[in-house]
């Protein structure tokens, strides 16, 4: 009679399956992480906007500060 050789380990240490509440727990944490890291960009953006406008608002009022008298004509045939 053949003999028959059974590598069987004693211990099954296959992983388990993840049930369906694990895996929409590691979802969640995932998507937290993508939404902090959206904060961190869109405060990073409103910030360079802001400095972007104060930049340009003191660039206006220091315009409008050298404007000198023949600058302002009025005559409306000097257009």
């Amino acid at each position: 009679m053949p003999r028959f050789v059974c590598n069987m380990k004693e211990i099954d240490d296959t992983p388990l399956p993840k049930n369906e509440s694990e895996d929409l727990e590691e979802r969640l944490r995932a998507l937290e992480r993508v939404h902090s890291q959206l904060i961190a960009v869109v405060k990073d953006l409103q910030a360079n906007a802001y400095g972007a406008i104060e930049r340009l608002q003191l660039r206006v009022a220091n315009l409008e500060t050298q404007r000198t008298p023949q600058d302002e004509n009025d005559d409306p045939e000097w257009y």
